[in-house]
This record gives structure tokens, sequence and C-alpha cells, in this order.
């Protein structure tokens, strides 16, 4: 009886050892259309445009001040704690409690919106 548990665990160990050895398998990827790539490329600067923007009319901000404080894409830093401070330094007096949600709130938007353009694109 013994013998039979243990020769179940090592055939089981024996299927089961390769499944856990292979590396996991990436999703292929993505081959856009140049009409789908030129979309993407649009869209994701009118998303940005329109967070600037919001953002300008939050916080009551000229467009520079908003485009300085936005950090360089591939920036180790908080995104919007960064546009924080550097509005807040900019205009010389701290943002409000509100204002802090609302640009929250757009950056979520930016977010979302940005994360639906490749189904969007698909599509075209």
């Amino acid at each position: 009886m013994p013998r039979n548990i243990i020769a179940a665990l090592v055939l089981g160990f024996a299927v089961a050892l390769p499944a856990f050895s292979a590396p996991p398998v990436a999703p292929p990827p993505v081959v856009l259309t140049p009409v789908q790539a030129a979309f993407i490329q649009a869209e994701t600067r009118r998303i940005e445009e329109s967070f600037v923007q919001k953002v300008m009319s939050i916080a009551g901000a000229r467009r520079e001040q908003v485009l300085r404080a936005i950090p360089a894409k591939g920036r180790l830093t908080d995104r919007l704690s960064r546009i924080y401070s550097s509005l807040e330094r900019d205009l010389g007096a701290p943002l409000s409690d509100e204002q802090r949600a609302l640009i929250f709130a757009a950056d979520g938007e930016r977010k979302q919106a940005l994360k639906d353009l490749p189904a969007q694109a698909a599509t075209r």
C-alpha cells in the first residue's frame, strides 16, 4: 500500500514538473496597421492635450506651467505629486483639496482613455 502511494506521488511530480519549469508564454505582440498606428498617435496627443487643458482650468495655470509640471515620460517619479508640487511652486499658493481631487480625476480619465486606445484602434 505505501508503495502505491509513493509511486503515485512520484508519478504526479513527474507529470507536474514540466508545467512548473516551463517559462510563462507572453502573448503575441500586436501588429498594427499604419492606419491604426496613426490613429493611436493622434488620439494619444488629443488625450494628453485634453488633460493639459483640464489642469489649466482647474488650477488657473498657464499652459507652459502645466507642461513644465508634467514629468517627462520614463521619469521615476510620482506623476501627480510632481504636478501638484510644481504647480504650487509656480502659482505661489497651495492647491486646495478640491483642486487636487479634480486633477486626480482628470488623470484617471487620461489613464483610462489611453488604456482603451488599442481596442479602439483594432476596430479601425
